[in-house]
């Protein structure tokens, strides 16, 4: 039986720019700008990676900041 390990960075596939997941976010009723996109990534210390001038984070643990800024509890 094979084990699954744990990697404490993101899924390269999950990894998206910052302009589409706040276009991505635009279209769940509660948008969120580039600068909440920015404050999520600074205070929660999230895994971003720069490539040819952009920045991309995982969009799994923006989905979490987003949740978690519309529910109240950021």
């Amino acid at each position: 039986m094979a084990m699954q390990t744990i990697s404490p960075y993101p899924v390269a596939s999950d990894m998206t720019e910052l302009k589409e997941i706040r276009d991505q976010l635009k279209d769940t009723g509660y948008p969120a700008s580039l600068d909440d996109i920015k404050v999520w990534i600074r205070d929660q210390d999230l895994y971003t990676e720069r490539y040819r001038g952009r920045t991309y984070v995982s969009f799994s643990d923006i989905l979490m900041a987003h949740q978690e800024a519309v529910t109240g509890r950021y």
